[in-house]
């Protein structure tokens, strides 16, 4: 997979940001429109810009939520409609799950009580705004305790592919539970116990990123991650799963602290080297 042209990037996301609303309808509509691109990746792209788009848009404000609530109850006073929240949510043009979460912070003031609620709808007393609740998340592929579990067991799956790979070229390694048990806090997936070189590049370590890398997510794993490994194990090997936007690899780390890839490296791009004296 070769990494996407800006102008294709930027063509998606005007696209996304035309959306009335982000419910899943709207989603597959847009995944229809670029039905050439790999599905993980324009998937990925969609999940990253709603995530963006709800941070801007969402306010926690008690106004906001205590709004948000008496819509809710004069809905609710009205319709035994079990998707009260999924017609809420699309007429506000947010995502369900939040939108639940907005309701359950005019419930409990507590957050913790509130993410309690989100992940376990059994503890909320009033049982039709739990089922509401669990409607609404059961509905939300992009935020939420269910699109966060989504996403959890996609990286690790990834993860468990890469150490597959490793393990079949016989390159050896130390994973992140070893690493932390040796004392290091920021850690890679996988820190080579002998460097490899892929493309005549040495690679020390071996980062998993089961997403799109676009300039906004790779900026914040450069300065919270990547730069950290550099520091302490010399250069790396950062993949990008579901592709990368071109404009990430013209920068200055990329290719000097680490280099991009979509995938594992072929077998004739990499030399294992001979520690031994």
């Amino acid at each position: 997979m070769k990494p996407m042209k800006l102008e294709l990037y930027n063509a998606i996301v005007d696209d996304f940001n035309k959306l009335p609303s982000f419910n899943r309808e709207n989603e597959n509509n847009l995944r229809k429109k670029y039905k050439n691109l790999p599905p993980t990746t324009i998937g990925s792209i969609i999940s990253s810009l709603v995530q963006r788009a709800m941070k801007q848009s969402y306010r926690k404000s008690p106004s906001i939520s205590s709004k948000y609530y008496e819509l809710y109850e004069e809905l609710m006073k009205n319709s035994k409609d079990e998707n009260v929240i999924l017609r809420l949510a699309d007429r506000q043009g947010i995502s369900p799950a939040l939108f639940a979460r907005s309701l359950l912070q005019n419930v409990y003031p507590d957050s913790t009580m509130v993410k309690k609620c989100m992940k376990d709808t059994t503890f909320i007393e009033d049982k039709d705004l739990a089922y509401q609740v669990f409607v609404s998340t059961m509905n939300d592929n992009q935020y939420g305790p269910y699109a966060d579990i989504i996403k959890q067991s996609i990286g690790l799956e990834y993860e468990l592919r890469l150490e597959r790979e490793l393990r079949l070229m016989n390159i050896s390694f130390s994973d992140e539970n070893i690493l932390r048990s040796r004392g290091y806090d920021k850690t890679p997936d996988f820190k080579l116990e002998v460097p490899i070189a892929v493309d005549g590049f040495i690679v020390h370590w071996i980062e998993s990123k089961a997403l799109f890398g676009d300039e906004e997510n790779h900026s914040g794993y450069l300065k919270d991650q990547l730069m950290c490994y550099w520091n302490r194990f010399g250069p790396g090997l950062v993949i990008y799963w579901f592709g990368f936007l071109e404009t990430i690899n013209d920068t200055p780390e990329a290719n000097n602290m680490f280099i991009l890839r979509t995938g594992f490296p072929p077998k004739e791009s990499i030399v294992t080297l001979n520690m031994d004296l």
